[in-house]
């Protein structure tokens, strides 16, 4: 009997430049583009939700309750709130702590415009003269009203963490809390 030889067939190989090629072009274009992405982080803190602490009994002197250190921006100015108590404007008892007043701004063009701005170097000092008398207290909190735009909170925030003076800087209340809007 005859045997048959059979035919061996050879495997082809599989034509990889395709796949080489696309991963050739997506390797530089991956990272061009996670180059073009920045990420900036604000640590701040949300408003706890329960009961609040103990109340103050009536005959405990004022200087001895928590600072409660709290601003507001508006769109007439800052008003800050120290100890539950409105910290008032001398000029002014019925307007914010610290109204606005006249200085540049940029507009959505880039280009600067006379307008009516928050005082910022007024918040600071203010609020180093807080940290001066309370020292252990690190903690603040900021409110705005529903329009105001999120970079003057942001502004509000960066002054309320520290002030420079030269080359020193000295720490202020580097821990923010934000809080529901001004009503």
């Amino acid at each position: 009997m005859a045997k048959k030889k059979r035919k061996v067939e050879a495997m082809q190989e599989i034509n990889m430049k395709p796949a080489m090629n696309l991963i050739l072009i997506l390797i530089p274009l991956l990272l061009t583009s996670m180059e073009a992405v920045k990420i900036a982080v604000i640590n701040v803190a949300t408003p706890q939700i329960g009961p609040s602490s103990e109340a103050a009994p009536p005959d405990q002197r004022p200087e001895d309750r928590p600072l409660k250190l709290t601003i507001a921006l508006t769109n007439r100015g800052i008003t800050v709130f120290a100890r539950d108590q409105v910290v008032e404007n001398e000029n002014d008892p019925l307007g914010p702590t610290i109204p606005k007043i006249e200085g540049q701004e940029m507009d959505a063009e880039g280009n600067m415009q006379n307008a009516m701005v928050y005082d910022l170097a007024k918040l600071t000092e203010m609020l180093s003269d807080f940290k001066d008398a309370n020292p252990a207290e690190e903690n603040i909190i900021i409110t705005a009203e529903p329009n105001i735009k999120f970079r003057y909170i942001v502004e509000i925030m960066d002054s309320s963490r520290d002030m420079r003076d030269g080359e020193r800087t000295k720490r202020l209340f580097p821990n923010v809390v934000l809080s529901a809007g001004v009503a």
